[in-house]
């Protein structure tokens, strides 16, 4: 069974996603600028600030950081609560690798904010996993427990679903509403699973995820018309009107909620869904941050669900042929199997994978993409895929069928389908494991580095002091993991580098209101022109952070920090803290960049060392 909690399965399954949540590296910098900066300001009162939440902007709703500003509170009452010996423990536990045993980190309390960082993704990829469960366990009970399976292999073990699950990202929530919505789609619950697409259209932020719950709010008046039943019976106008009534007070209930939380934030009445969406369909609003082919998103679902993406796009198509195959040819194609066939089974799959078909029409041509806008059909990719799988394996029982006498065929049959379906799905299984230790092993430098930091630096008395310690970079600016691996009076610095677009700039204790932009030193735009009041000079820094080659024979691949270090006229020397290991992508063969392979590794896998420097200053 994979009801929340209800089987040694399901609780193997929470465990297994909570456990990697920590393992998989921050891949957006919009995950860090845009959500975990700004919740930190919400609970420290520090953090960068980005144009998007500019009092003349205001793009993005703090209606959506609020649930996790409550969670984090209460992991900061457990952590001041718990004894200083445990502290460590729990971030091996959650880290999965020995954690620092500095007493100064475990005595911290609330303070220690990488292991909040730690215990709050853990939360996410906790309520990711719930909502995983709820959508197999409805499968289960309404479609098939072996669909249940597929679509759970295909789920778990998916590169995709290891760093989307705890992403702190609009995107990754919708998909994980998503689940919700529809699991109490498939069980007629229309209520909830309205209710939770209008939370994600409505309070996420994001409101182009409507389109995703279009089908869903349908479905709920068609079934409610009384037209769906079989028999069909007279237009029910009281049920529709019923269902219509129920959605608009929720939608009220929850717009209001969430203007109140606005209004608190920005100091007046502003609705960041309605700006977000303007933004986004003027002309070039969105193609300022860059613009993408087609083949970009084929790539990414290639290397985040290698053949279950193409499983999963054409199982619409499978359907349909299968459908018509039924029509013209039942005995010959499938013998009795078509008679047992329920259209109310298959109206129900083509509703829940209709939504991937319009998210792609409507995302795939757009000239903006981003890796994140595809977390939405992450699990109708593996629904998708399992249905694919269905049909394959009933085609290939009818050729083994053909092919053997009727006695053995019916001992058989289940067999073979567990055979063929694991044979089918073990090498995409293998290669999902293989891209997502890749990812955890070539990319999870800056999150060690900045742990690293933060122990150095919390040890040290400077952290009682009450003067700005700043912590620098150039071109690594967008790999930051966020201030909360930043203890007190610390602040993320920026040298100039070679990016000519706008930089974030620190929180006023205004944070959004209509006071902050009389206290902000720079100014924002919704261009991303550069701001060159964002940048400062190497003699203010104190640690700075750098991506550096082991070799390099040509002066011109000194990394800029490196350079600025070189030039500071500043008191002190600066000396190497760490370095960890970070791929280097351009020397790393292909193959040897998209999966980790244990083998052949010699010469073709490269490093770069991703440095801490720390200035120490002459007494």
């Amino acid at each position: 069974s994979y009801q929340f909690g209800g089987s040694a399965l399901s609780i193997l399954y929470v465990a297994f996603r909570v456990s990697t949540a920590n393992l998989a590296p921050i891949t957006d910098c919009d995950e860090v600028f845009n959500y975990w900066e700004p919740l930190h300001f919400v609970l420290y009162g520090t953090g960068m600030q980005t144009w998007e939440y500019a009092h003349q902007y205001a793009l993005r709703t703090y209606a959506y950081l609020l649930p996790m500003a409550a969670v984090a509170k209460s992991f900061q009452r457990l952590l001041d609560w718990l004894p200083p010996s445990f502290h460590g423990q729990l971030s091996t536990m959650l880290l999965l690798s020995s954690s620092d045993s500095l007493s100064q980190i475990n005595e911290l309390g609330a303070q220690n904010k990488p292991l909040l960082f730690a215990m709050l993704r853990s939360f996410l990829a906790f309520f990711s996993c719930y909502s995983e469960l709820s959508f197999l366990s409805a499968i289960q009970d309404v479609i098939s427990p072996t669909m249940a399976h597929w679509t759970a292999i295909c789920s778990l073990t998916a590169a995709g679903n290891f760093h989307a699950s705890q992403a702190f990202l609009p995107s990754s929530s919708v998909m994980i509403l998503w689940r919700l919505s529809v699991a109490n789609q498939l069980r007629d619950n229309h209520a909830s699973s309205i209710f939770w697409g209008l939370v994600a259209v409505l309070a996420v932020g994001w409101p182009f995820c409507a389109v995703l719950f279009l089908s869903t709010g349908f479905w709920a008046v068609w079934k409610a018309s009384g037209l769906g039943d079989s028999p069909p019976k007279k237009f029910q106008f009281g049920s529709v009107m019923q269902v219509l009534l129920r959605t608009a007070l929720h939608a009220v209930f929850i717009q209001a909620l969430v203007v109140a939380i606005d209004y608190h934030f920005y100091g007046q009445i502003v609705s960041p869904i309605w700006n977000i969406f303007a933004y986004n369909a003027q002309s070039g609003g969105d193609e300022l941050y860059g613009v993408e082919p087609l083949s970009y998103y084929i790539k990414n679902l290639l290397l985040n669900f290698n053949f279950v993406s193409l499983l999963g796009v054409v199982s619409i198509p499978v359907i349909l042929l299968k459908k018509m195959a039924e029509r013209f040819y039942p005995e010959t194609l499938f013998g009795d199997d078509h008679k047992k066939c329920n259209n109310s089974t298959t109206s129900m799959e083509i509703l829940v994978l209709v939504p991937m078909y319009i998210w792609m029409a409507i995302v795939f041509p757009r000239p903006h993409k981003e890796e994140r806008f595809l977390s939405p059909i992450y699990p109708m990719l593996c629904f998708g895929a399992s249905i694919t799988m269905r049909e394959t394996l009933r085609l290939s029982n009818k050729v083994f069928s053909l092919l053997c006498s009727k006695k053995q065929t019916h001992k058989s049959r289940n067999n073979v389908s567990l055979l063929l379906g694991l044979a089918l799905l073990s090498p995409s299984v293998v290669i999902s494991i293989s891209r997502s230790f890749a990812l955890h092993h070539y990319y999870s430098a800056p999150l060690m580095i900045h742990r690293k930091l933060f122990s150095h630096a919390a040890a040290s008395p400077v952290l009682s002091g009450n003067k700005i310690t700043y912590v620098c970079t150039a071109g690594e600016w967008y790999r930051f993991p966020s201030s909360f691996f930043l203890p007190p009076n610390h602040q993320l610095g920026f040298l100039k580098s070679s990016f000519g677009g706008q930089l974030p700039q620190p929180f006023t204790a205004s944070g959004s209101k209509r006071e902050s932009l009389n206290a902000q030193v720079g100014n924002f735009n919704d261009i991303n022109k550069e701001e060159m009041d964002r940048y400062i000079d190497i003699e203010q820094c104190s640690f700075v952070v750098e991506l550096v080659p082991f070799e390099s024979e040509n002066s011109r691949d000194i990394p800029e920090c490196l350079q600025y270090m070189k030039s500071d006229s500043s008191a002190g020397s600066w000396t190497q803290l760490a370095s960890y290991n970070y791929l280097d992508t351009d020397s790393t063969s292909v193959l040897h960049r998209i999966l980790y392979l244990p083998f052949g590794r010699n010469g073709k896998v490269t490093y770069k060392g991703y440095n801490l420097y720390a200035k120490d200053l002459d007494n």
